[in-house]
């Protein structure tokens, strides 16, 4: 993706070292979600395009492509950083909801910060623990446990248990 910004220019409006933007954009550092969307947002594009190119490829379907099933083997793999991995379930991006399986690796987090976008999550754990943070606030969920909240509030989820914890997220509008 070019948009005419230098690596001083981006790291700037990021926030972050022009270092640590060289290291992401070669794959030598894998950045936080809540970096990945700060650099999203920088460069105007979704988080999505980072994993599926700028032609979202896989994210959006074919012309010919009418089929609402996605099969277990056809979702698509996001890891945005270590430990945490996605796979969507959504055929594509282009309704009002995205839908993931969400794995954290034990310890695991979506970053050191809580971060915010536009839209809803509502999220069901289907193994292990996870704590939510939304801004001063922590909440631990278990098996079976759910949450709904406003994305526009800050948030991070970090993997709580001694085992992974699996969870099904939906957000809507999509914002990946």
């Amino acid at each position: 993706m070019h948009k005419e910004m230098t690596l001083n220019e981006l790291s700037h409006k990021v926030g972050v070292t022009a270092s640590l933007i060289s290291q992401v954009e070669r794959g030598v550092a894998d950045p936080s979600i809540s970096t990945l969307k700060k650099i999203s947002d920088a460069l105007s594009t979704s988080i999505s395009s980072f994993f599926f190119g700028s032609d979202q490829e896989g994210i959006f379907p074919r012309d010919n492509d009418f089929s609402p099933i996605v099969k277990k083997n056809e979702r698509k793999i996001l890891s945005p950083c270590q430990g945490v991995h996605y796979q969507l379930l959504s055929k594509n991006l282009r309704g009002k909801l995205e839908f993931l399986l969400a794995v954290y690796d034990v310890g695991a987090t979506t970053g050191p910060s809580p971060y915010s976008h536009r839209g809803e999550e509502c999220a069901l754990v289907l193994k292990g623990k996870l704590e939510i943070q939304l801004l001063n606030s922590v909440y631990v969920l278990g098996k079976d446990d759910s949450i709904v909240f406003s994305c526009e509030i800050p948030h991070r989820v970090t993997n709580a248990g001694k085992i992974p914890a699996v969870s099904i997220w939906c957000i809507t509008p999509p914002s990946f």
